[in-house]
């Protein structure tokens, strides 16, 4: 089965960078000149995808103008998300764009230097068929610009990298500080296979009505069963999610006119 299609979720509040998200979309937040959604949408079409499907919140229209202005080689969609509960919740309103299609989660907050992470996992997922998801090396030092992402448990076997468990989001001793060596922790960057909806579905539907569904639920249901793998990217990370890590990534990419 052909994988073509990025999700990205737009609908989150970016409540970690208020007071300026107050103001301005964290997905608009410029990174050596450019938004973070158009570093999104570049990294999908060079790791060759042909579709973006943006999860967006009616609140924040700017992020769909700013889309329609893409000059990319990309078909976009719009889902909406009218109030924010959650990145599953993000991921269960594309059902009926995806159906039961494999697809790239693709989170706008989260950049990368060096080799596309999109490129990486698609790869992992086209040489086993299991949903894959990018593996950043974290220390006490990267620790401190990321928020707590939660330690992946993992063994090698017959040269596929297999997750055997995930930590909850939060649940990394203080997001990494007191870590001695270097942890692996998943981020943003997930080649789901053909029936991960239908798995987030079934976790749905046993979360508290109202309550927020994240992705976490899910991916860990996904190891329990034997279906997550992982790869290790070569690309620095920047969690773009909190004040330390853009602060980092604008240091790394300044605004530059030529």
């Amino acid at each position: 089965m052909n994988l073509d299609t990025a999700v990205i979720p737009c609908g989150g509040l970016g409540r970690r960078l208020r007071p300026i998200t107050n103001w301005v979309p964290k997905e608009m937040l410029p990174v050596g000149l450019k938004p973070l959604l158009y570093w999104a949408l570049d990294e999908a079409a060079v790791a060759g995808l042909m579709r973006v499907v943006l999860v967006v919140n009616p609140h924040k229209p700017i992020i769909e103008a700013a889309a329609r202005q893409y000059q990319g080689p990309l078909e976009l969609e719009f889902v909406p998300q009218p109030s924010y509960r959650g990145l599953g919740d993000a991921l269960l309103a594309t059902t009926e764009v995806v159906g039961r299609s494999p697809f790239v989660l693709l989170q706008p907050d989260q950049l990368f230097d060096g080799p596309n992470p999109t490129t990486s996992v698609l790869a992992g997922w086209r040489a086993t068929g299991r949903t894959t998801i990018g593996l950043v090396h974290v220390d006490s030092e990267t620790g401190s610009r990321t928020a707590a992402l939660g330690r992946a448990s993992v063994r090698h076997e017959k040269g596929a990298l297999h997750i055997k468990s995930l930590e909850a989001r939060g649940s990394s001793l203080g997001r990494f500080g007191t870590v001695e060596g270097k942890a692996l922790a998943p981020v943003g960057r997930v080649a789901f296979s053909a029936d991960a909806l239908s798995v987030l579905e079934e976790v749905a539907s046993s979360a508290p009505p109202g309550a927020e569904l994240d992705d976490r639920p899910l991916l860990q249901r996904l190891a329990e069963r034997g279906e997550l793998d992982g790869v290790e990217l070569e690309a620095g990370f920047y969690d773009i999610g909190v004040p330390e890590g853009y602060r980092a990534a604008v240091s790394r990419w300044p605004a530059q006119v030529s």
